[in-house]
């Protein structure tokens, strides 16, 4: 299974959760580079505001070819209870070429319910699996969250072969 962890990570939570996720799955990993400023206070607030109108941004090229992978692995934090601007450029400039797909995130307080519905409806899939995190215990590797990116990397293990076993059945059927 050809695995590729695509996120974005302003604080070092989201990526520190792709990391544990890329190791566990043996994932190439690809970091989205936005391109706007989100250093500092002011970017901290133009990052808000850029997430709740649903902006999107210039994220850099990359050399992964998407559709040599059998799942990719989306991840971002949530802002302002939102999207990140990256990832929703990913998910529009992709959508298209994705394989199988799961997602997820990490967050301060708030429900992730609506990122994951705009996550799917963006990739124009439903997602093997999805995880939501709480960012400090992500940072930190405390409380549940080693165990629910267990659960989350035996969940789509199990997901995939399953999908795979299908493929093989549907191709030797089509053969016959």
């Amino acid at each position: 299974m050809e695995t590729l962890i695509v996120y974005y990570s302003r604080s070092g939570a989201t990526e520190k959760v792709a990391r544990d996720i890329a190791v566990r799955l043996n994932a190439d990993e690809l970091s989205l580079e936005d391109n706007r400023d989100r250093s500092g206070i002011l970017g901290f607030l133009r990052s808000g505001f850029d997430a709740l109108t649903s902006n999107v941004t210039v994220i850099n090229d990359f050399d992964h070819r998407l559709e040599e992978y059998d799942l990719i692995i989306i991840g971002t934090p949530m802002w302002a209870g939102r999207l990140t601007p990256a990832v929703r450029t990913f998910l529009l400039g992709n959508a298209e070429v994705l394989p199988e797909v799961a997602f997820f995130i990490t967050r301060g307080g708030t429900s992730a319910e609506r990122t994951l519905l705009s996550m799917e409806d963006l990739a124009g899939r439903e997602p093997l699996a999805s995880l939501v995190l709480n960012r400090q215990e992500a940072m930190e590797k405390t409380g549940s969250s080693r165990e629910e990116i267990e659960s989350f990397v035996s969940l789509l293990s199990d997901k995939v072969e399953g999908v795979m076993e299908e493929e093989v059945k549907s191709d030797n059927s089509q053969e016959q």
